[in-house]
């Protein structure tokens, strides 16, 4: 048996992190099922990842994560904007792991940068009355911690009018700010939307797979995926988010229903994989929050 003082010692944190984290990664893949993403049933519309992929990804990922609670416990005292610096270099490493595990597959280049966020806002809080264990406390956080360098990348975006990825040219056309403005603005579409939905379909008897799909069409309702933009533009991902809006609002939950969407979101080549990534924040959230009760 661990004592309290060990279990709240920052090695402790550290490996609980990577354990959680990696968890949720897991969870968020094997999730099932998930329109046009990979799950346990089929591929999503990837033709390069299968569920292994992701697996060998999460693998090779585990220890990045108590890197970015130790990253935030060292940077508690300093200004947000140097954490997030530190991060975003720890989380350039990450990817290069990421890529020689899954041989050069981008499986999880976005959790890296919300989850990494997440992580090192907790560490951040460690030391604060039990706030690190607080999703709307590591929520405001993420947004202390980027909040200023998410000013700067778009400012510096709309001073070169000329988009040099797919997520700068959606901002510059359609103003929107994907997941850099999601964390910038304390992670609205978790704290709001999947985060109190997953809590309540567990509450009311559903397995945490049906919760997590549920929580995840919640996320596609909002329209505001990219990666749903980037593949299939815009007036296609305004059907989708409609079609996902639609089966939120049933009165009973229809996992088949989700299944059909499934397949339409294959047909159209769509893939929210950005809000797979809140779907393993929206685990990690939990499971961290919860483990609190054991402690």
């Amino acid at each position: 048996m661990h004592s309290t003082s060990e279990k709240n010692s920052q090695e402790f944190l550290m490996a609980e992190i990577a354990q959680t984290a990696t968890r949720s990664l897991l969870d968020e893949v094997n999730t099932t099922p998930k329109p046009g993403l990979v799950d346990l049933a089929n591929n999503g519309s990837h033709r390069d990842m299968t569920p292994e992929t992701f697996y060998l990804s999460a693998k090779a990922l585990r220890d990045f994560w108590g890197k970015c609670f130790l990253i935030g416990t060292e940077t508690g005292d300093q200004p947000p904007e140097i954490c997030f610096s530190r991060l975003r270099t720890e989380g350039i490493c990450a990817e290069t792991k990421m890529l020689e595990a899954t041989e050069g597959i981008n499986t999880h280049k976005g959790a890296i940068f919300t989850l990494g966020t997440v992580c090192g806002s907790t560490g951040r809080l460690w030391k604060t009355n039990g706030l690190y264990r607080d999703p709307s406390a590591i929520a405001a956080e993420c947004a202390r911690l980027c909040a200023v360098a998410v000013k700067e990348d778009f400012l510096a975006m709309e001073a070169r009018k000329t988009a040099h990825t797919t997520g700068e040219r959606l901002y510059l056309n359609y103003g929107l700010k994907g997941i850099r403005g999601e964390l910038a603005d304390g992670l609205p579409g978790v704290m709001t939307f999947s985060l109190p939905c997953f809590e309540k379909a567990l509450e009311t008897g559903r397995s945490r797979n049906d919760a997590g799909v549920l929580a995840l069409m919640h996320l596609i309702a909002r329209g505001t995926d990219t990666n749903m933009i980037s593949r299939g533009g815009i007036e296609t991902a305004i059907k989708a988010a409609e079609e996902a809006r639609k089966l939120c609002a049933e009165q009973e939950f229809s996992v088949s229903k989700v299944r059909e969407l499934d397949q339409a979101f294959i047909q159209e080549n769509l893939s929210p994989g950005g809000c797979a990534d809140l779907l393993a924040v929206t685990y990690f959230l939990y499971d961290w929050k919860e483990a609190a009760g054991a402690l």
